[in-house]
């Protein structure tokens, strides 16, 4: 009795396993070392992954009303191609407003403060580091150099971005399990309904 009943909901407990797993993978995957310069931006980058998630998660709630193979793949094509798009963004964006310091990327401005150490730096010595090795100009304070706000906006940019990573992500994952639940019961169904042959 209880194998039967269990059966029955097969498909629920599935998808709110896999729910529940993209929820504590948020928590279990280590962010990115960005937010290094801002005591407050870890919290509101687990956060934001949290809403994300719990997001995506409105698409089992509706996984139960609707059955048709056709929605979840059109839902699991749309969801991958912005996944694969949100990523390639914030992965140039994070190339164009962090630099590394000491095996971590600080985010940087867009506007530079006046008098800014990078050129008296410049000035003194007639040449600029590598980009990479710049940051050990202002010992990986990018306030010494950049404003406040420039900065800000940048770290709000990339944590946006990574937050549309784990949404599209999540709701990939759930579309694409609740397809191939689909499909399973669709196919077994379908050699349930064929006539046997008789001999």
């Amino acid at each position: 009795m209880q194998v039967s009943r269990l059966k029955e909901v097969w498909k629920e407990i599935t998808l709110l396993s896999t729910w529940i797993a993209s929820v504590a993978g948020a928590f279990i995957i280590p962010l990115p070392s960005w937010h290094a310069t801002d005591e407050n931006t870890a919290f509101f980058m687990k956060f934001g992954v949290f809403i994300a998630t719990v997001l995506a998660g409105f698409l089992i709630l509706y996984s139960f009303k609707n059955k048709s193979t056709r929605t979840w793949m059109r839902l699991s094509i749309e969801f991958i191609v912005l996944f694969v798009s949100v990523y390639a963004a914030y992965h140039f964006a994070r190339e164009i407003k962090t630099l590394p310091y000491l095996d971590k990327d600080i985010v940087i401005g867009n506007e530079m403060l006046d008098n800014n150490p990078f050129e008296a730096f410049k000035t003194s010595h007639g040449f600029l580091p590598a980009r990479n090795e710049q940051m050990m100009i202002i010992l990986g304070d990018p306030e010494k150099a950049w404003t406040k706000d420039s900065i800000m906006t940048n770290r709000i940019q990339l944590m946006s971005f990574l937050f549309f990573c784990y949404l599209f992500s999540a709701g990939f994952i759930i579309s694409f399990c609740n397809l191939v639940i689909l499909y399973k019961e669709k196919y077994k169904k379908k050699s349930v309904d064929l006539p046997k042959d008789i001999n």
